[in-house]
């Protein structure tokens, strides 16, 4: 019996994630360059910011996502610290507002999504119909997967050894916090996280206080997440951000965690329904950093960029400048920064034109051996791209963005045979 209910609580927690996954790529898929753009023009100051990070993370339902977007501008000097930090206290808001409304029982809407989704995604004459298909599926999912977690549990309240094991993993609060935050930068996923703690705590499989300390660490947990996949080794200045976030959250843990019961308590007398409670306890424990970081930012950002200073840029130029491996599961921004890389290919076997120009009316050596080494860095950035590419194509690509990478790799070649016949020349 028991392992009967723990494979239907792995495989109903498996659909949340799916569902979540189909969200995000479907509104990727349908608004990609869009919200780029959206994201791009809203960062006037720290409160707009703010706002293009609720509003972005509301569709695509994933903090991380919106992170690597903006990590993305603050690597390429595009934005500054402050205004990208200002995007992730609004994207850890954003992110609680999918929870507030399934909170609610709406879990009947999931046939009707379903049905919509089907038909959009069959019959639909354009990609974005398509991909907004894809999304009302995910939807359905995730209705369906509460529901199945919901059923599963609730045979599972009369037994008396399930009650005991969760009675010990929730009875301190701390271990409750590490338990969820490991749990959630497992699954890559607070929303998952904080909706799995909504059913333990609809069928009183946990404490108020419990539950609340699992939030607590569920949204610890999706701050860990940025900083692992964010940042890289050789920039130290790429983990400011996703620092920065991991430190508000981490403080917010600290803040709250010694009046876990007082908050339990209050929040109990005006929500009786524990999964309600819950769902309003997530979203009050953001906006609450949200209101009182907003004015900490500059201070913070200048603890981070002393903490990891900005390496000198590479001299090396045949080293790719813009291939950010973090994006390739957004395909539309990688093949942006695909495209930009590509341009500067084309750059240099331009220079390489005019260098070989002039060497043949001087017969200048130097200048011959500088388009040898222009040549090289043409085959390295042919071979860096060409990968890039391919594992970006390993991805479900629609349409449009297939024949993207595809006129990608055909200016590749185009460029990489440019320089070859240059040389031969």
């Amino acid at each position: 019996m028991g392992t009967i209910v723990v494979l239907d609580l792995m495989g109903g927690v498996a659909l949340l994630l799916w569902g979540l996954h189909m969200v995000r790529t479907g509104v990727l898929r349908a608004f990609g360059p869009n919200l780029r753009q959206l994201l791009s023009t809203a960062l006037g100051n720290r409160f707009a910011a703010f706002a293009a990070g609720l509003g972005l993370t509301a569709l695509l339902q994933s903090s991380t996502a919106t992170g690597l977007m903006a990590a993305s501008f603050t690597a390429e000097g595009l934005v500054g610290l402050v205004p990208a930090l200002a995007i992730m206290l609004g994207a850890n808001v954003g992110t609680t507002l999918i929870v507030q409304i399934l909170s609610f029982n709406i879990s009947a809407a999931s046939p009707a999504l379903f049905l919509v989704g089907l038909l959009a995604f069959r019959v639909g004459a354009r990609t974005w119909v398509k991909d907004l298909g894809r999304v009302a599926i995910g939807l359905g999912l995730m209705l369906l997967a509460l529901h199945i977690l919901l059923d599963t549990l609730a045979p599972a309240e009369n037994a008396p050894m399930v009650r005991v094991l969760l009675n010990a993993i929730t009875a301190d609060p701390v271990f409750c916090i590490l338990v969820a935050a490991g749990l959630t930068w497992a699954v890559h996923s607070s929303v998952a996280s904080v909706l799995l703690i909504m059913s333990l705590a609809y069928s009183h499989f946990i404490t108020p206080t419990a539950a609340l300390a699992l939030v607590l660490g569920a949204n610890l947990g999706s701050a860990i997440n940025p900083v692992v996949e964010g940042g890289h080794r050789d920039e130290p200045a790429s983990y400011r951000l996703p620092v920065g976030n991991l430190l508000n959250r981490l403080v917010g843990v600290v803040l709250f965690a010694p009046f876990l019961p007082s908050i339990a308590d209050v929040l109990r007398a005006i929500e009786p329904d524990m999964a309600k409670m819950t769902a309003e306890c997530h979203i009050v424990f953001n906006i609450v950093l949200a209101v009182a970081f907003i004015g900490l930012l500059d201070p913070l950002s200048w603890l981070l960029e002393r903490i990891f200073p900005s390496r000198r840029p590479s001299d090396d130029p045949s080293a790719p400048r813009y291939l950010d491996e973090n994006l390739l599961e957004t395909p539309s921004l990688a093949l942006a920064d695909a495209s930009r890389e590509t341009l500067r290919m084309g750059d240099v076997v331009e220079v390489m034109l005019r260098q070989v120009m002039v060497a043949l009316m001087t017969n200048d050596r130097a200048l011959v051996n500088e388009v040898s080494r222009m040549d090289n860095t043409v085959d390295r950035l042919d071979e860096a791209i060409k990968l890039y590419v391919t594992k970006l194509t390993r991805g479900s690509l629609d349409e449009h963005e297939g024949r993207r990478a595809t006129e990608i790799i055909s200016f590749v070649i185009i460029w990489s045979m440019s320089a070859i016949s240059l040389i031969k020349t």
